[in-house]
This record gives structure tokens, C-alpha cells and sequence, in this order.
């Protein structure tokens, strides 16, 4: 299944969509490019029933459809728009074209397969400064990546609903921000969902046990964001991203990870595989995947709440009282760590579950190499000997900081 934020990447930027009908037409450079990329990108040959370009250069679509079979291992997706709306278009040279502001009303993408599926609706969407870029059969793997990607200095939405196993989820928004450099796609980009909201109707169809109800939750209400910054340059990219998701009176999860030298070839035969609709071949990857570096990857959870509303529960199961469990956690977690043969990340660790148990506010556990490592490197590195991994790959654990 899609990653909710691209499904909603593909409803905000559907303008890409735009195919030639049956009856010739004229249509707009900008508008061709995006054809192009979407038939790249999706394999899936949209429809539209009119297009207009006005005096000024505005270029409006109506009824814009979309419909993607599902194909390896990709669910179906049904993208409708009633109507799509650009204005001040610009050929910025090279293939490259923006577009200052566009419009998208009446928005509705239905995906799934014979097992799960949901429709989310969105009456309104938009997008300002919106760079499009055309690629052609001869494109470096450089100007493909840059082809598939969506760059816009905003794209927002407002209010949407999700509807799925009779119920009805909604949410406030979503907004992604981007600045950079338009040729090449590298720069700053931030996202943010508000206010996916759960009702108790959903809930209790989800967690049957009822074990949400028995902490006290009604329904669910999440936030999710992400920040982060990526470079292109000399044939690889990289990438440097943290991303949260918040619940309302439960707390937050954060990861983050920070990778270079991901070489542009690799990407261009992972995007080669998904359109001949077969998996990539990881054998003739796997050389080029071996530079890859990372210098960062964590991950945390901030408490408000929820251990609170857990401990109790977890200690009944485990024939307990909260404070036994507590008392036993940083022991039986010893035991469980003798194995890794590294004494001082045993006792970091210890030491932190013990902090956060009895006055839980963060916990989280990262690795930051004291210099970059490679996949290489990594998958060299001995099993019969983990305290070493440990020590190289910088892992540490820490609580309430």
C-alpha cells in the first residue's frame, strides 16, 4: 500500500495528469511535460473532457481522470478532478517550466485492491510556484529523478475526508513546502498533515480487543511532519530527513536518518523495474548500493501519557504490580543485553529504561558513527562479534533528555 502522504501528493499535484484526448488538440509545453512525466511515472493513460487556454495563458482542465490498474504489487487508484486551473506559466529554457499558481477543486482518488481499499475527498487543493520539468528517452538519471519529482514552493489542501470500512476519517489539511533549486529538484522541503481525526465509530471497528478504550482513548487524533534537505550532485544524491507523528494525548514518535552517495543509476533502475512492472534486480544494484554512507539514524518516543496509561495494563498481564514491573524492568533488560558483549551500552540502556519508567518523558535510541559508514562496511561487519558493531556504528540509548 502507498504511504499516506503520496496519496495525497497524488491528489494536490494530479495537474501532472493531463493526456491528449482523442480529438487533436493544442496543447501547452508546460501541460506536455507533464503528461510525459505521469505516463513515466504511473503507466496510466488519463483522460480529461476539455481543455482550455485563455488570452492570458490560463490553462483550465475539466474532469480530469486518472485510472491506474493495480501492477506489481501496487494497488488500483481512481483519481478523478473536476477541475484544474493554472495560471502564469512560464518556459524557464531547458524543459523547464513554471507554473505560479494552480487550482484543483473537486478532488477524489479511490485506491485499493480485493482486500482493503479507501477513498479519500478533497473538495480543494493548491499549489504556487510549481516547477515542471520534461525529460525525454535520452534524459541522464539525473534529469529522470528531477522529471518525477513534484517541486512546488507550497502545496496545501484544505479540509479532507477519508472513508474506509463504512467509516469516515477526517483531517484538516496537508501542506508541503520546498525551496531550492529548480533545475535540480535539492533543497529544503517540509511537510505537514493536521489533525487526522479517528472517531470512536472507526476505532472500535479497528481495535476489536478494545484495549485503545481501556486506556482511555475515544478516538485518535495524529499530526505528521517531516523536514529535511537534499543535495545533487557529481551523479548521487543525499538526503537528510527527520519525520514525527504526534497523537493527541499520547505522544510522539520521531525518526530520523541521514544517507549519502545514493548514486542516480540505482535510482534509474528502480524506476526502469516499476514501469516494466517487475522487481529490480538487486544482484546488479547491490555494486552500486556498496558506497552508499550513513552518519545518522534515530529514533525517539516523547511521552504524554500513554506509558502512563500502559503500565498498569502491562503489569496485570505480566501477574504484577506496576511497581514490581518497573523494579524488574532494568534487570530482566540486563539479561536480555549480556548477549551484544558490549558492558557500557548494556549499561546505558539499563539506565535509561530504569529513568524513563519511573518518570517517562522521551526515550529513544540512535546511531551516529564516529565517521560516515558504508552499506559495504556494514554488511562486513562480524556477527560473532556485536559489542564491535556497536562501538563502530556509535549506537547509544538515552531517556528524559
Amino acid at each position: 500500500m502507498k504511504a499516506p502522504h503520496k496519496l495525497f501528493l497524488i491528489v494536490l499535484l494530479s495537474g501532472t495528469a493531463l493526456a491528449l484526448p482523442a480529438q487533436a488538440q493544442d496543447v501547452p509545453p508546460a501541460v506536455q511535460a507533464m503528461l510525459d512525466n505521469m505516463e513515466t511515472q504511473v503507466g496510466a493513460e488519463p483522460d480529461y473532457d476539455d481543455i482550455e487556454t485563455d488570452a492570458d495563458g490560463t490553462v483550465t482542465i475539466t474532469k480530469l481522470v486518472i485510472k491506474a490498474p493495480t501492477k506489481n504489487g501496487q494497488p488500483a487508484v481512481n483519481l478523478t478532478i473536476d477541475e484544474v486551473t493554472m495560471s502564469d506559466i512560464a518556459d524557464q529554457g531547458d524543459g523547464l517550466y513554471e507554473v505560479g499558481s494552480t487550482t484543483f477543486d473537486g478532488m477524489k482518488v479511490d485506491t485499493g485492491d480485493a482486500d482493503f481499499s479507501f477513498v479519500v475527498t478533497m473538495p480543494q487543493g493548491s499549489a504556487e510556484d510549481w516547477y515542471i520539468k520534461a525529460a525525454d528517452d535520452d534524459a541522464t538519471p539525473e534529469e529522470t529523478l528531477r522529471a518525477s519529482m513534484n517541486v512546488a514552493r507550497k502545496m496545501s489542501s484544505g479540509s479532507f475526508t477519508v472513508s474506509v470500512m463504512g467509516h469516515t476519517i477526517t483531517a484538516d489539511g496537508y501542506e508541503q513546502t520546498w525551496d531550492g533549486d529548480p533545475v535540480t529538484g535539492a533543497g529544503t522541503f517540509g511537510m505537514n498533515l493536521k489533525n487526522l481525526a479517528i472517531p470512536e465509530s472507526a476505532l472500535a471497528a479497528l481495535d476489536q480487543g478494545g484495549m485503545l478504550k481501556q486506556l482511555g482513548y475515544a478516538g485518535l487524533n495524529f499530526d505528521m511532519n517531516s523536514t529535511g534537505n537534499m543535495e545533487i550532485a557529481n551523479g548521487s544524491m543525499g538526503l537528510d530527513m527527520d519525520f514525527g507523528l504526534s497523537g493527541k494525548d499520547m505522544g510522539a514518535i520521531k525518526f530520523g536518518v541521514s544517507a549519502d552517495g545514493v548514486p542516480m543509476a540505482a535510482y534509474a533502475e528502480f524506476q526502469k523495474s516499476q514501469q516494466g512492472g517487475t522487481q529490480p534486480d538487486f544482484n546488479a544494484l547491490m555494486p552500486q548500493l556498496m558506497g552508499v554512507s550513513f552518519d545518522k539514524l534515530s529514533l525517539r518516543f516523547e511521552d504524554a501519557s500513554l506509558t502512563k496509561r500502559l503500565m498498569p495494563m502491562l503489569a496485570a498481564m505480566q501477574g504484577m504490580d506496576e511497581a514490581t514491573m518497573i523494579a524488574t524492568a532494568g534487570a530482566m533488560a540486563q539479561m536480555g543485553l549480556m548477549q551484544l558483549q558490549n558492558q557500557a551500552f548494556t549499561d546505558q540502556t539499563v539506565a535509561a529504561i530504569n529513568s524513563f519508567l519511573k518518570a517517562p518523558k522521551s526515550i529513544g535510541v540512535s546511531a551516529k558513527p564516529a565517521t560516515p559508514i558504508t552499506v559495504g562496511e556494514i554488511m562486513g561487519l562480524n556477527p560473532a562479534a556485536p559489542g564491535e558493531a556497536i562501538t563502530r556504528l556509535g549506537v547509544s540509548v538515552s531517556a528524559n533528555d
